[in-house]
């Protein structure tokens, strides 16, 4: 029985991959474009310093043909893989001509068989020492050798043959036979390695008649039982739709009650990307649609549209019982009057500090951006912090690009700032006891004065950072997690006790009841840069539970709670079928059970809130052009999920964690 043919027909003679592409798709899903050039076939990298064109279809005397383009390590992985994940036991065939190597060593170039995703799967390869080998991938793209022999490279074309059954594995390469035995790996789809220049023929798979059967029994099975879940989750009803035509953002939106009527309503701004300093523009728009008022004139959106934060927060910033907009914009700190727009407060954002050569040189950590220059420090981050011990967070924390930090009190005096590896997003902590916030600044843990309380040295920055206790009642210990890039997912103590995950470039980091039958709070992450689209579901002890991989990018796994199972769901992405792909809510076994219907609307960007206060988060999708809004199809039923904790509106950031928490877990300010 044939599972596959492919003959590479469906694709165009070019660069194979995605029309668009770049860091922006860390923040926003992207449509599938006419422009694509796939058809089923995924590509994924381990490392963002691959060049971005990986694979091209060429066309030869004998019909097209698949060409890797780059020569890379085997551990930055160029993978492209197409398929079922269901196929267990098959055989697979190809064709490979080695080409000469660009600059560097090459890595591992062949069949990829029984791939689950960008981390986990086997290959028959010849690697860079001439050897030919049946590997499997491990933990952020290591590889383990099942078995080898030399074989003659000079060769240059070859044919490649792999059979698994069970545990069995047989690989034939050229007229080599190698034969191993894993239980890893039990069933995947087929792909290709490309660490070095090669031409791959077509790829024949094909399976026997019962294992045929077999297949076709357990999709059955899992539709069926797809089905019920379904049927049980809340499923997504449209019950609101502003206009935002003209002055819409991407994911650089901040909500907040700007009228004081106790309804949500919306901070849209836009960067200029031909200047550097903070925010260009801002609009306010009210929950029933009216524009408030506008700062700054409207650059156009940038194509694409880029990921990193506004400086620009809403809170009652000076306690005065009505919410203000903090922003910064062309080296100026203000405070606004959230319903009218007025400037309450401003001042020139002071010189940063100069930051030393023997800095630069030694910091062992990705980026520069050190912010130190004659026009002044770019913020690209806000965050709200009680350094005074005040009880209220009225003290704001101005960031430049991972180096600069500088502090001010709500009359916008400079209280102090420093040069740290901070990443993008620092945090307020306060621990159990204590009067006054901490700050996680990325790599650093400092107090209410700036001092040092702890720190790390590592390769990469922080994208997102939790701290709180991850037990089921919330009264445990405090645990630090990030989410840290090339670092992996990092976990450290208030002192800084380190240890780590390392999978790929984790970008997205999630905290939340995702499966009632696992005691305590689940963590859940995605990576991005690299084996990007990977989501990975781990219990509160960052035990493995399960690990999936979604073609889907813009995923937050925000914590949702849309029904009455007593679980939250994770958010995926808002994007729509029509626009490629299936958009919703997951589970905590990696199953979409909520289905964003495919009625035409946005899906750049998500996010969920209780927005109108029944117990059950909203999903908010939205564009640059609108926004909608979907309720649950599902009563509401007093839950004890109905009581948690979140991250607190006025410290919203793209580089946040996202956290579900009993109550009590975190002190709430």
């Amino acid at each position: 029985m044939i599972l596959l043919e492919e003959t590479f027909a469906g694709l165009k003679p070019g660069v194979v991959g995605e029309h668009k592409d770049g860091a922006y798709r860390e923040m926003h899903a992207q449509p599938s474009h006419p422009d694509d050039n796939l058809d089923g076939w995924q590509h994924k990298t381990g490392d963002w310093g691959v060049p971005k064109e990986h694979w091209s279809c060429v066309e030869t005397e004998t019909g097209r043909k698949l060409q890797s383009l780059v020569t890379c390590s085997t551990w930055q992985n160029n993978s492209i893989a197409k398929g079922s994940v269901d196929w267990a036991d098959y055989e697979v065939e190809t064709t490979m001509e080695l080409l000469d190597k660009e600059d560097g060593w090459g890595g591992a170039v062949g069949l990829i068989f029984r791939f689950l995703d960008c981390t986990r799967y086997y290959a028959l390869v010849i690697d860079r020492d001439g050897q030919a080998k049946i590997i499997r991938s491990v933990t952020e793209n290591n590889f383990d050798v099942l078995a080898y022999a030399p074989i003659n490279t000079e060769a240059k074309s070859f044919s490649l043959r792999v059979k698994v059954a069970g545990n069995k594995i047989e690989a034939q390469l050229g007229d080599l036979l190698l034969k191993c035995t894993d239980t890893a790996y039990s069933h995947g789809m087929i792909g290709l390695l490309g660490n070095q220049p090669a031409i791959f023929g077509p790829v024949l798979v094909s399976c026997d008649d019962k294992q045929n059967e077999k297949l076709e029994k357990q999709r059955s099975q899992r539709e069926k039982k797809h089905a019920q879940k379904l049927k049980r989750a809340g499923q997504p009803v449209l019950y609101k739709e502003i206009d935002t035509k003209g002055f819409g953002s991407g994911r650089r939106i901040r909500l907040g009650d700007l009228t004081g009527d106790g309804s949500i309503d919306f901070v849209h701004t836009r960067l200029d990307p031909a200047r550097e300093p903070g925010v260009a523009s801002i609009v306010a728009q009210s929950w029933d649609g009216e524009v408030l008022w506008q700062r700054g004139e409207l650059p156009p959106i940038p194509n694409p549209e880029t990921s990193g934060d506004p400086a620009v927060q809403v809170h009652d910033i000076d306690n005065d019982g009505h919410n203000e907009v903090i922003c910064a914009m062309n080296y100026e700190v203000f405070i606004l009057d959230g319903k009218t727009g007025a400037v309450k407060k401003s001042r020139k954002i002071p010189p940063p500090l100069p930051v030393s050569d023997a800095y630069k040189r030694n910091i062992n950590a990705w980026g520069e951006c050190y912010d130190d220059l004659e026009d002044g420090m770019p913020c690209i981050a806000i965050t709200c912090v009680d350094f005074k011990g005040i009880g209220k967070r009225t003290d704001i924390v101005l960031s430049g690009h991972h180096h600069q930090t500088m502090v001010f009190d709500n009359e916008l005096n400079l209280l102090w700032q420093g040069i740290y590896c901070h990443g993008h997003f620092p945090i307020p902590y306060r621990p159990k006891g204590n009067t006054h916030d901490q700050l996680i600044n990325g790599y650093h843990h400092l107090n209410h004065k700036g001092e040092r309380l702890g720190r790390v040295c590592m390769m990469d920055h922080q994208d997102a950072i939790f701290v709180g206790p991850l037990d089921e009642l919330g009264q445990g210990d405090d645990e630090i997690l990030m989410a840290a890039g090339e670092d992996g997912l990092v976990h450290l103590t208030p002192h800084y006790h380190l240890r780590q995950r390392h999978m790929g470039h984790v970008q997205r980091l999630a905290i939340g009841k995702f499966r009632k039958d696992i005691p305590g709070q689940c963590v859940s992450t995605v990576l991005f840069h690299g084996n990007r689209g990977v989501v990975t579901l781990y219990d509160s002890t960052l035990k493995h539970v399960w690990t999936r991989d979604f073609p889907v990018i813009g995923a937050t796994l925000q914590p949702v709670l849309f029904d009455n199972s007593g679980e939250e769901r994770m958010l995926l992405s808002g994007i729509r079928p029509s626009s490629g792909y299936q958009g919703g809510l997951i589970d905590g076994h990696g199953d979409m059970v909520s289905l964003l219907p495919d009625d035409g609307g946005p899906g750049l960007c998500a996010f969920a809130h209780d927005f109108n206060g029944d117990g059950l988060d909203e999903l908010m999708l939205w564009d640059h052009d609108r926004i909608w809004f979907y309720h649950s199809d599902k009563k509401v039923r007093k839950s004890n999920l109905m009581k948690r904790v979140r991250p607190p509106l006025y410290n919203m950031s793209n580089f946040q964690s996202y956290y579900s928490l009993p109550q009590g877990a975190i002190e709430e300010i």
